[in-house]
């Protein structure tokens, strides 16, 4: 099987590619607003030499993050699911954020893992995950926040927890966007790629 996770919700393009038996490559670009006329041709680029019809499933970072390269990398991967008849995955970028956490800790050092992202009008894109069997779930849903609301939450938050703040390398986490995406493909989740809607921390928009 093989399956490709795309990542546009900050200021670079993330692609990872994983046959998941020892083939897994991933890369970033700094395209900024050069993203929604270079995207095609390195996606092109990228998953060479495979085809189209080699992918089992896609997965897509769905926010939050920036309107615009969000909403760019979700269409493309909707489209590109819907033409190929495959399951989309829509992962929170905040879930990627703290999958990598998890990824870089010492095997069962941190379960909680509090993740915050910068917003407009002073704001935060915040999250808490909790690391469970079945993967990352979310104990604190994405959601914007005040910072004084933030740190009233988390002041409240009933177990210990390690916490994140994210930079500009969103991109770099979309080997846990396809993690994540594998996980719950093998559980047996096949998700239509009409249920994944771009995030932008209030409400979904719809396509």
């Amino acid at each position: 099987m093989l399956g490709l996770a795309i990542h546009t919700c900050g200021p670079d393009l993330g692609l990872a590619l994983s046959n998941f038996d020892g083939e897994t490559r991933h890369q970033t670009w700094p395209l900024g607003r050069d993203l929604s006329t270079q995207l095609h041709r390195i996606l092109m680029e990228f998953i060479s030499p495979y085809s189209w019809t080699d992918f089992s499933f896609l997965a897509v970072a769905q926010g939050p993050g920036g309107f615009t390269g969000t909403r760019i990398g979700v269409v493309t991967a909707r489209t590109l699911a819907q033409q190929l008849e495959i399951p989309l995955f829509g992962v929170s970028s905040l879930a990627a954020v703290a999958q990598r956490a998890l990824d870089e800790s010492p095997a069962g050092s941190i379960a909680d893992i509090a993740v915050e992202m910068q917003a407009r009008r002073e704001q935060l894109f915040t999250a808490v995950y909790t690391s469970t069997v079945d993967g990352l779930e979310p104990s604190h849903p994405d959601q914007v926040l005040t910072a004084e609301t933030w740190e009233q939450a988390l002041a409240q938050y009933p177990q210990p927890f390690h916490r994140v703040v994210t930079g500009d390398d969103l991109a770099a986490t979309v080997v846990q966007v396809l993690d994540l995406a594998y996980g719950r493909w093998l559980r047996g989740d096949r998700p239509d790629w009409s249920a994944v809607l771009p995030y932008y921390g209030q409400h979904p928009v719809d396509l």
